[in-house]
């Protein structure tokens, strides 16, 4: 079998606890050490009969637990937002919709996600990659793909929810940015073509379906 590369050092950063960056810091300091030689010294003690790489990958895995918990649970409060939202819009005509667009890092590879919620319960979602830029690229990208699909629909009227300030405020006029004015002129000629459309800023984690479609986007 093919040898395990040892841990890099900021692996060893991710997975130790602040108690051991402290005592690791005191040992690189009395020992005449590198901070990073004194956490793996550190650690490896901690592992004992364990291998060092399996200390990490474990850490790593308990890690990755308490994000996607974390993840789902933000995801069910933003769920059961949008359907409290839903009852409160008119019937007929009424469409709702989600933006959300992620960098990492940022600027760095580009998520995209959006959900279009017709006013007969049909939801459409939109996860997509958007090549590379920063997080406000990626944040206005996501509401272009959120405003071309509701142009397919043509619905009379659209609430979009999106937890970008600078992108809503951007494309309502209200502090217009001037590195971001050809998303602006794209998304105010889709706007154009619509009915009546109200923009809604909310914060992040209320908008968790969006945000999870574009981190499901930034991974394809």
């Amino acid at each position: 079998m093919p040898a395990i590369a040892p841990p890099e050092a900021s692996q060893l950063c991710a997975v130790a606890y602040a108690g051991e960056r402290s005592q690791a810091r005191r040992l690189a300091r009395d020992g005449c050490l590198t901070e990073a030689a004194a956490l793996q010294q550190l650690l490896q003690a901690v592992a004992q009969s364990q291998d060092l790489a399996g200390l990490v990958a474990a850490r790593l895995q308990v890690q990755a637990n308490v994000q996607a918990r974390s993840a789902a649970r933000k995801q069910e409060q933003a769920l059961a937002w949008q359907r409290k939202q839903a009852a409160r819009m008119p019937t007929g005509d009424g469409w709702t919709g989600w933006f959300d667009g992620s960098a990492w890092p940022n600027p760095g590879r580009i998520g995209l996600g959006a959900r279009l919620t017709g006013p007969l319960g049909v939801i459409t979602d939109f996860s997509l990659p958007g090549g590379h830029g920063d997080s406000n690229q990626a944040e206005y990208m996501a509401l272009l793909v959120l405003l071309e699909a509701a142009l397919a629909s043509r619905p009379d009227q659209l609430l979009i929810h999106g937890d970008s300030r600078i992108v809503i405020d951007d494309v309502t006029g209200v502090h217009p940015v001037a590195s971001l004015e050809a998303y602006r002129c794209r998304a105010l000629t889709l706007l154009a073509q619509l009915g009546p459309v109200r923009f809604h800023w909310i914060p992040r984690r209320r908008n968790a379906v969006a945000d999870a479609l574009s981190l499901r986007g930034r991974q394809t």
